[in-house]
């Protein structure tokens, strides 16, 4: 009886070793953590957020900004000419191989735009097929609000217990043909063949611009893991 009891309690801690072995070993060797990443790239500088949600697949959200002014004068004209570039992003990460490399889609709302200002100090206009006499002629250049986005990229810390990493991505946004709008301030009215010839001048600009209906988007960051 003695060795009966023996025997069973024998058994008891050899099931609860083999159980606590089993969990162990299930227990997942990576680490999902919630990453902060600053960024530069083609979209300007910007901050992202990122989570690992499984081994192969993860979240990332984010936004970018950039500024540029430009102003000269040539040929009698004073031209002013901003770039600004903001958008906000997100996106889905697929990690095929459960490690650093990713596939990536998502969107972004994209406040991309261009915006330039062209005033004569003597000189007129060429606007069209005319010539005329004008205060200031102003152009505007702006893109679709909502841009989705295809591309490839690593992050380092991705399924890693490690703090400190890099991230890098390539891809494209399709953002559609800009669109332009030319206004015109002229010294002496508006006029019909005014009017024709800037209609004529925004559709010629129109047609250079349709062939950039993607912006190719290259960033490098720094990650931090939580």
């Amino acid at each position: 009886m003695i060795k009966t009891a023996h025997l069973l309690t024998f058994l008891f801690f050899l099931n609860s070793f083999a159980h606590g072995q089993a969990t162990t070993q299930e227990k997942p060797d990576y680490h999902l953590g919630f990453r902060i990443a600053p960024r530069i790239s083609t979209l300007g500088g910007g901050l992202e957020f990122a989570k690992g949600l499984t081994p192969s697949f993860g979240l990332r959200g984010g936004f970018n900004y950039f500024t540029y002014g430009y102003d000269a004068t040539e040929s009698d004209v004073e031209y002013n000419l901003d770039l600004e570039l903001k958008s906000l992003g997100l996106f889905a990460d697929w990690h095929p191989f459960k490690g650093s490399f990713r596939l990536s889609g998502g969107f972004l709302i994209n406040g991309n735009g261009i915006e330039g200002k062209a005033k004569p100090t003597t000189a007129n206009f060429e606007i069209g097929d005319g010539t005329y006499a004008l205060n200031s002629a102003s152009l505007e250049i702006s893109y679709n609000t909502f841009a989705p986005y295809f591309g490839l990229g690593w992050d380092t810390t991705f399924g890693d217990e490690d703090n400190w990493g890099f991230c890098f991505d390539l891809g494209l946004v399709y953002s559609g043909s800009p669109e332009a709008s030319l206004i015109v301030d002229p010294t002496a009215g508006m006029t019909a063949a005014l009017t024709a010839d800037v209609k004529k001048e925004e559709a010629d600009l129109q047609e250079s611009l349709d062939d950039f209906e993607w912006w190719p988007v290259l960033s490098a960051g720094l990650v931090y893991q939580f």
